[in-house]
Protein backbone atom coordinates (compact mmCIF):
# COMPACT_ATOMS: atom_id res chain seq x y z
CA UNK A 1 0.00 0.00 0.00
CA UNK A 2 2.89 2.38 0.73
CA UNK A 3 4.12 2.21 -2.84
CA UNK A 4 0.61 3.06 -4.07
CA UNK A 5 0.58 6.13 -1.85
CA UNK A 6 3.80 7.27 -3.53
CA UNK A 7 3.09 6.35 -7.15
CA UNK A 8 -0.67 6.91 -7.43
CA UNK A 9 -0.58 10.74 -7.06
CA UNK A 10 2.10 10.87 -9.78
CA UNK A 11 0.04 8.64 -12.07
CA UNK A 12 -3.15 10.62 -11.43
CA UNK A 13 -1.55 13.93 -12.48
CA UNK A 14 0.12 12.36 -15.53
CA UNK A 15 -3.15 10.73 -16.62
CA UNK A 16 -4.99 14.01 -16.01
CA UNK A 17 -2.52 15.72 -18.33
CA UNK A 18 -3.18 13.09 -21.00
CA UNK A 19 -6.93 13.54 -20.53
CA UNK A 20 -6.60 17.32 -20.89
CA UNK A 21 -4.93 16.84 -24.27
CA UNK A 22 -7.40 14.21 -25.48
CA UNK A 23 -10.39 16.23 -24.31
CA UNK A 24 -8.86 19.51 -25.54
CA UNK A 25 -9.34 21.04 -22.10
CA UNK A 26 -5.93 22.68 -22.44
CA UNK A 27 -4.15 24.03 -25.50
CA UNK A 28 -0.45 23.81 -26.28
CA UNK A 29 -0.28 27.56 -25.67
CA UNK A 30 -1.72 27.06 -22.18
CA UNK A 31 0.83 24.33 -21.44
CA UNK A 32 3.66 26.58 -22.65
CA UNK A 33 2.45 29.33 -20.31
CA UNK A 34 2.47 26.84 -17.42
CA UNK A 35 6.04 25.89 -18.29
CA UNK A 36 7.05 29.56 -18.24
CA UNK A 37 5.43 30.04 -14.83
CA UNK A 38 7.21 27.00 -13.40
CA UNK A 39 10.68 27.70 -14.83
CA UNK A 40 10.73 31.42 -14.03
CA UNK A 41 9.01 31.61 -10.64
CA UNK A 42 7.81 28.46 -8.87
CA UNK A 43 10.76 26.13 -9.45
CA UNK A 44 13.45 28.73 -8.58
CA UNK A 45 11.67 29.49 -5.30
CA UNK A 46 11.49 25.78 -4.43
CA UNK A 47 15.18 25.28 -5.29
CA UNK A 48 16.27 28.30 -3.27
CA UNK A 49 14.35 27.16 -0.19
CA UNK A 50 15.64 23.57 -0.41
CA UNK A 51 19.28 24.66 -0.65
CA UNK A 52 18.95 27.53 1.83
CA UNK A 53 17.64 25.18 4.52
CA UNK A 54 20.04 22.28 3.83
CA UNK A 55 22.78 21.32 6.29
CA UNK A 56 26.36 21.68 5.05
CA UNK A 57 29.56 20.03 6.28
CA UNK A 58 32.89 18.74 4.97
CA UNK A 59 31.25 15.42 4.08
CA UNK A 60 28.53 17.31 2.22
CA UNK A 61 31.14 19.02 0.05
CA UNK A 62 32.81 15.70 -0.78
CA UNK A 63 29.49 14.07 -1.67
CA UNK A 64 28.52 17.01 -3.88
CA UNK A 65 31.88 16.83 -5.66
CA UNK A 66 31.55 13.06 -6.22
CA UNK A 67 28.05 13.45 -7.65
CA UNK A 68 29.04 16.43 -9.81
CA UNK A 69 31.97 14.55 -11.35
CA UNK A 70 29.70 11.56 -11.98
CA UNK A 71 27.11 13.78 -13.68
CA UNK A 72 29.72 15.32 -15.98
CA UNK A 73 31.03 11.86 -16.91
CA UNK A 74 27.59 10.35 -17.54
CA UNK A 75 26.54 13.40 -19.56
CA UNK A 76 29.69 13.07 -21.68
CA UNK A 77 29.09 9.35 -22.24
CA UNK A 78 25.58 10.28 -23.40
CA UNK A 79 27.13 12.09 -26.36
CA UNK A 80 29.17 8.98 -27.22
CA UNK A 81 25.94 6.93 -27.25
CA UNK A 82 24.19 9.21 -29.76
CA UNK A 83 25.03 7.04 -32.83
CA UNK A 84 22.90 4.25 -31.33
CA UNK A 85 19.76 6.42 -31.35
CA UNK A 86 17.43 7.29 -34.24
CA UNK A 87 18.27 10.57 -35.96
CA UNK A 88 15.07 12.34 -34.81
CA UNK A 89 15.85 11.92 -31.10
CA UNK A 90 19.66 11.57 -31.21
CA UNK A 91 20.43 15.11 -30.05
CA UNK A 92 18.35 14.63 -26.88
CA UNK A 93 19.94 11.35 -25.76
CA UNK A 94 22.68 12.87 -23.53
CA UNK A 95 19.98 14.74 -21.62
CA UNK A 96 17.84 11.62 -21.19
CA UNK A 97 20.59 9.39 -19.74
CA UNK A 98 21.79 11.97 -17.20
CA UNK A 99 20.42 13.81 -14.09
CA UNK A 100 17.66 12.54 -11.78
CA UNK A 101 14.13 13.25 -10.63
CA UNK A 102 14.65 13.69 -6.91
CA UNK A 103 11.61 15.52 -5.59
CA UNK A 104 8.81 13.59 -7.27
CA UNK A 105 10.31 10.10 -7.43
CA UNK A 106 13.52 9.42 -5.46
CA UNK A 107 12.59 11.46 -2.34
CA UNK A 108 9.20 9.82 -1.63
CA UNK A 109 10.49 6.32 -2.41
CA UNK A 110 13.49 6.79 -0.10
CA UNK A 111 11.32 8.31 2.64
CA UNK A 112 9.00 5.31 2.49
CA UNK A 113 12.00 3.01 2.81
CA UNK A 114 14.14 4.82 5.39
CA UNK A 115 11.87 7.39 7.04
CA UNK A 116 11.49 11.15 6.61
CA UNK A 117 14.00 11.78 9.42
CA UNK A 118 16.74 10.51 7.08
CA UNK A 119 15.72 12.56 4.04
CA UNK A 120 18.86 14.68 4.33
CA UNK A 121 20.88 11.67 3.16
CA UNK A 122 19.35 11.87 -0.32
CA UNK A 123 18.86 15.65 -0.35
CA UNK A 124 22.64 16.14 -0.17
CA UNK A 125 23.07 14.07 -3.35
CA UNK A 126 20.58 16.30 -5.12
CA UNK A 127 22.63 19.47 -4.55
CA UNK A 128 25.05 18.50 -7.32
CA UNK A 129 22.10 17.62 -9.54
CA UNK A 130 20.60 21.07 -9.06
CA UNK A 131 23.88 22.87 -9.73
CA UNK A 132 24.74 20.79 -12.79
CA UNK A 133 21.17 20.54 -14.01
CA UNK A 134 20.45 24.24 -14.09
CA UNK A 135 23.81 25.36 -15.46
CA UNK A 136 25.60 23.12 -17.97
CA UNK A 137 22.69 20.72 -18.55
CA UNK A 138 19.84 23.17 -19.13
CA UNK A 139 22.15 25.63 -20.91
CA UNK A 140 23.16 23.04 -23.48
CA UNK A 141 19.57 21.83 -23.72
CA UNK A 142 18.47 25.33 -24.66
CA UNK A 143 21.16 25.54 -27.35
CA UNK A 144 20.17 22.10 -28.65
CA UNK A 145 16.45 22.93 -28.70
CA UNK A 146 17.11 26.17 -30.59
CA UNK A 147 19.44 24.49 -33.07
CA UNK A 148 22.46 26.49 -31.90
CA UNK A 149 26.07 25.27 -32.00
CA UNK A 150 27.89 24.67 -28.72
CA UNK A 151 29.27 27.95 -27.41
CA UNK A 152 30.89 28.23 -23.96
CA UNK A 153 30.32 31.98 -23.76
CA UNK A 154 26.64 31.63 -24.61
CA UNK A 155 26.39 28.72 -22.17
CA UNK A 156 27.76 30.88 -19.36
CA UNK A 157 25.42 33.77 -20.11
CA UNK A 158 22.52 31.34 -20.47
CA UNK A 159 23.22 29.93 -16.97
CA UNK A 160 23.44 33.40 -15.47
CA UNK A 161 20.08 34.26 -17.04
CA UNK A 162 18.42 31.03 -15.89
CA UNK A 163 16.33 31.73 -12.75
CA UNK A 164 16.78 28.18 -11.44
CA UNK A 165 20.58 28.39 -11.61
CA UNK A 166 20.63 31.81 -9.94
CA UNK A 167 18.32 30.40 -7.26
CA UNK A 168 20.71 27.44 -6.77
CA UNK A 169 23.72 29.71 -6.22
CA UNK A 170 21.82 32.07 -3.91
CA UNK A 171 20.34 29.11 -2.04
CA UNK A 172 23.77 27.62 -1.31
CA UNK A 173 25.07 31.02 -0.15
CA UNK A 174 22.04 31.41 2.11
CA UNK A 175 22.48 27.85 3.38
CA UNK A 176 26.14 28.33 4.22
CA UNK A 177 25.42 31.62 5.98
CA UNK A 178 22.40 30.20 7.81
CA UNK A 179 20.38 33.36 7.15
CA UNK A 180 17.18 31.57 6.14
CA UNK A 181 17.38 29.12 9.02
CA UNK A 182 17.64 32.04 11.44
CA UNK A 183 14.74 33.76 9.67
CA UNK A 184 12.56 30.68 10.05
CA UNK A 185 13.38 30.43 13.75
CA UNK A 186 12.51 34.12 14.27
CA UNK A 187 9.15 35.91 14.51
CA UNK A 188 8.85 36.18 10.71
CA UNK A 189 9.45 32.46 10.18
CA UNK A 190 5.78 31.62 9.81
CA UNK A 191 5.27 34.40 7.27
CA UNK A 192 8.27 33.29 5.20
CA UNK A 193 7.14 29.66 5.16
CA UNK A 194 3.58 30.65 4.20
CA UNK A 195 4.82 32.70 1.23
CA UNK A 196 7.23 29.96 0.17
CA UNK A 197 4.50 27.34 0.43
CA UNK A 198 1.92 29.26 -1.63
CA UNK A 199 4.51 29.81 -4.37
CA UNK A 200 5.66 26.20 -4.57
CA UNK A 201 2.78 24.00 -3.43
CA UNK A 202 1.57 23.38 -7.00
CA UNK A 203 4.92 23.07 -8.79
CA UNK A 204 4.93 19.25 -8.77
CA UNK A 205 1.34 19.04 -9.97
CA UNK A 206 1.93 21.45 -12.85
CA UNK A 207 5.12 19.70 -13.97
CA UNK A 208 3.41 16.29 -13.92
CA UNK A 209 0.44 17.74 -15.80
CA UNK A 210 2.72 19.01 -18.57
CA UNK A 211 4.47 15.62 -18.65
CA UNK A 212 1.14 13.83 -19.11
CA UNK A 213 -0.03 16.33 -21.73
CA UNK A 214 2.99 15.55 -23.90
CA UNK A 215 2.93 11.74 -23.63
CA UNK A 216 2.21 9.96 -26.90
CA UNK A 217 2.15 6.16 -26.68
CA UNK A 218 2.51 5.68 -30.43
CA UNK A 219 4.31 2.69 -32.03
CA UNK A 220 6.95 4.91 -33.63
CA UNK A 221 7.76 6.50 -30.25
CA UNK A 222 7.83 3.35 -28.11
CA UNK A 223 10.95 1.91 -29.80
CA UNK A 224 13.26 4.93 -29.23
CA UNK A 225 11.89 5.34 -25.69
CA UNK A 226 12.63 1.70 -24.78
CA UNK A 227 16.08 1.98 -26.37
CA UNK A 228 16.77 5.12 -24.31
CA UNK A 229 15.63 3.39 -21.12
CA UNK A 230 17.95 0.43 -21.75
CA UNK A 231 20.92 2.73 -22.37
CA UNK A 232 20.13 4.79 -19.25
CA UNK A 233 19.81 1.65 -17.07
CA UNK A 234 23.16 0.28 -18.27
CA UNK A 235 24.96 3.62 -17.91
CA UNK A 236 23.49 4.40 -14.50
CA UNK A 237 24.30 0.92 -13.18
CA UNK A 238 27.99 1.56 -13.94
CA UNK A 239 27.84 5.12 -12.56
CA UNK A 240 26.10 3.90 -9.41
CA UNK A 241 28.82 1.34 -8.75
CA UNK A 242 31.43 4.08 -9.18
CA UNK A 243 29.66 6.46 -6.81
CA UNK A 244 29.19 3.78 -4.12
CA UNK A 245 32.89 2.94 -4.35
CA UNK A 246 33.92 6.62 -4.17
CA UNK A 247 31.59 7.25 -1.22
CA UNK A 248 33.02 4.24 0.63
CA UNK A 249 36.60 5.42 0.04
CA UNK A 250 36.26 9.19 0.60
CA UNK A 251 33.28 9.57 2.97
CA UNK A 252 32.58 6.24 4.59
CA UNK A 253 29.53 4.32 3.50
CA UNK A 254 26.51 3.44 5.61
CA UNK A 255 23.30 1.57 4.90
CA UNK A 256 21.23 4.78 4.76
CA UNK A 257 23.66 6.57 2.46
CA UNK A 258 24.05 3.56 0.16
CA UNK A 259 20.27 3.25 -0.17
CA UNK A 260 20.08 7.00 -0.88
CA UNK A 261 22.57 6.63 -3.75
CA UNK A 262 20.73 3.60 -5.13
CA UNK A 263 17.25 5.16 -4.99
CA UNK A 264 18.42 8.53 -6.31
CA UNK A 265 20.34 7.13 -9.27
CA UNK A 266 17.50 4.73 -10.12
CA UNK A 267 15.04 7.55 -10.74
CA UNK A 268 14.18 8.87 -14.21
CA UNK A 269 15.65 12.02 -15.74
CA UNK A 270 14.29 15.14 -14.08
CA UNK A 271 10.67 15.90 -14.92
CA UNK A 272 11.72 19.57 -14.96
CA UNK A 273 13.35 18.78 -18.29
CA UNK A 274 9.86 18.79 -19.72
CA UNK A 275 9.29 22.44 -18.85
CA UNK A 276 12.37 23.51 -20.84
CA UNK A 277 11.35 21.72 -24.05
CA UNK A 278 9.28 23.66 -26.56
CA UNK A 279 9.09 21.36 -29.59
CA UNK A 280 6.25 18.85 -29.70
CA UNK A 281 8.35 15.86 -30.81
CA UNK A 282 11.00 16.41 -28.13
CA UNK A 283 8.35 16.89 -25.43
CA UNK A 284 6.60 13.66 -26.43
CA UNK A 285 9.87 11.71 -26.46
CA UNK A 286 11.06 13.02 -23.09
CA UNK A 287 7.69 12.66 -21.35
CA UNK A 288 7.05 9.14 -22.60
CA UNK A 289 10.57 7.95 -21.74
CA UNK A 290 10.49 9.41 -18.22
CA UNK A 291 7.04 8.03 -17.53
CA UNK A 292 8.02 4.52 -18.62
CA UNK A 293 11.27 4.77 -16.64
CA UNK A 294 9.24 5.11 -13.44
CA UNK A 295 8.71 1.34 -13.73
CA UNK A 296 12.47 0.88 -13.28
CA UNK A 297 12.41 3.09 -10.17
CA UNK A 298 9.57 1.06 -8.67
CA UNK A 299 11.31 -2.27 -9.35
CA UNK A 300 14.52 -1.00 -7.70
CA UNK A 301 12.47 0.24 -4.72
CA UNK A 302 10.83 -3.17 -4.33
CA UNK A 303 14.19 -4.95 -4.49
CA UNK A 304 15.69 -2.51 -1.95
CA UNK A 305 12.69 -3.02 0.35
CA UNK A 306 13.10 -6.81 0.24
CA UNK A 307 16.85 -6.50 0.84
CA UNK A 308 16.31 -4.15 3.79
CA UNK A 309 13.98 -6.60 5.49
CA UNK A 310 16.56 -9.40 5.44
Amino acid sequence: MEILEIILPVLVMVILGMACRKGKLLTQSGIDNMKTLVTNIMLPVAIFHALATAEYSKETGILVLIMFVMLVISFGIGFLLKPFMEETYRKYLPFMVCVYEGGMMAYPLYTSLCGSENLSQIAVLDIAGLLFGFSIYMGLLGQTENGEKFNIKNLLFSALKTPAFVASVLGIIAGLSGVISRLIEGPLGGTYLSVENILTVSVSSIILLTVGYSIELTPELIKPCIKTIIMRVCLQAVMMAGVLLAVKYFVGSSRLLNLAVIMYMSSPATFSLQTFLKKKESSAYASTTNSLYCIVSILVYMAAAVFSLQ
